[in-house]
């Protein structure tokens, strides 16, 4: 019996070993920097990338960045980097960074949406274009960040459009003008929020795809809170503009109202300072349009790790296929690594038990 139990002690602490021991494996991944889009002279066709502690490249040659489509079929060479090797007292340094920004002032630039079109990088070198750093956003998230943003052009251009409306009503000195111009100003109030509310749901689609991705989840909780904000004010304006401009007979007073619906549809396109700390972050009560926008860009970010970049991947999302999970139901598709550490970790506990209890058996027996 005593030899019993002590075998049944020896597999709990095996358990509580092994589990630990796998989770500190995947958390072992060294990453060396990031590449983010951001805007320039249009949407998505900038990209900025910063890299510290990499390799010097290969001998006679310099490191390229290449952006690839998530297929495999398209890329896009940026240009060699301006790799720097940091001297410290009088020496140089064995691993070295890199900051690079490609955008309108850059050899190669189209003004090409660079996030619509790719979701892949690699850092190459040498004289055969090895791959040595590497990273990319999976093709159904990548298909999920550009369905916010093509939304977010959306509602930017009729904010646009209302905001002057707006403004119009907020400084004439005519009742009629006023009432029409902030009628026209919220004319497609209900259209903007019905697409506000739509941002959410592809966020948290596209946080699904990598739920290990930290920057993914993050991103996405600052679009969803952004999007509620927009759909807020922009209701808000459109109440203020039903109850309080409709009936108005006095333009000064409908001066006031026409302001309130003017910093409310001001808020939905560019957020609101709600803490007065000098900066509009992406969460409730603060963020507009343009943070989301932001806060979509965050969720494309590539932190480059020394790999290569995986096979060639399919868009499967929005267009009725599946979406990366089991049956729909957001469980872990089968190439998610945190899936290989559970098969990974029950085979080895099966065993372990296996083992075990064929040795408590054989103990009964005799």
């Amino acid at each position: 019996m005593f030899r019993t139990k002590t075998l049944i002690t020896i597999i709990a602490l095996m358990v509580s070993v092994l589990v630990p021991s796998i989770v500190f494996a995947e958390s072992e991944t060294v990453t060396y920097g990031t590449a983010l889009v951001q805007d320039d002279q249009a949407t998505n066709d900038s990209i900025v990338i910063n890299l510290a502690g990499i390799t010097p490249p290969a001998e006679g040659s310099q490191y390229n960045a290449v952006l690839v489509s998530s297929d495999g079929t398209n890329s896009l060479d940026l240009g060699p980097m301006p790799y720097v090797q940091p001297v410290i007292q009088g020496v140089v340094q064995g691993t070295g960074e890199i900051d690079f920004t490609f955008d309108s002032e850059s050899d190669g630039y189209a003004g090409k949406n660079l996030l619509g079109n790719y979701s892949r990088i690699k850092l190459v070198s040498g004289a055969d274009g090895s791959t040595v750093y590497s990273d990319n956003v999976p093709a159904n998230a990548a298909a999920y960040i550009n369905a916010i943003i093509a939304d977010l052009d959306t509602i930017d251009e009729h904010l646009a459009s209302a905001i002057s409306n707006a403004a119009t009503g907020q400084t004439s000195s005519d009742i009629d003008e006023i009432k029409s111009s902030i009628a026209a100003a919220v004319s497609d109030a209900s259209a903007i929020a019905e697409v506000a509310d739509g941002l959410a749901a592809h966020a948290t689609a596209a946080a699904t795809e990598d739920i290990e991705d930290t920057t993914l989840a993050e991103g996405a909780a600052g679009v969803s809170a952004s999007a509620a904000n927009i759909s807020a004010w922009v209701n808000a304006a459109k109440g203020t503009a039903d109850a309080d401009v409709a009936s108005q007979t006095s333009a000064s007073v409908a001066n006031i109202y026409a302001g309130k619906v003017f910093n409310e549809l001001s808020a939905a396109l560019h957020g609101w300072d709600g803490n007065t700390d000098g900066k509009i972050s992406a969460s409730a009560g603060e963020g507009g349009s343009a943070q989301a926008r932001l806060s979509a860009q965050k969720m494309a970010t590539m932190t480059l790790e020394a790999k290569d970049l995986p096979g060639s991947e399919s868009v499967t999302a929005l267009g009725g296929g599946t979406t990366g999970s089991v049956l729909g139901l957001g469980l872990p598709s089968v190439g998610e690594k945190i899936l290989m550490n559970i098969m990974v970790m029950g085979t080895v506990l099966g065993l372990t038990m296996l083992g075990a209890g064929s040795i408590i058996l054989r103990r009964n027996r005799s």
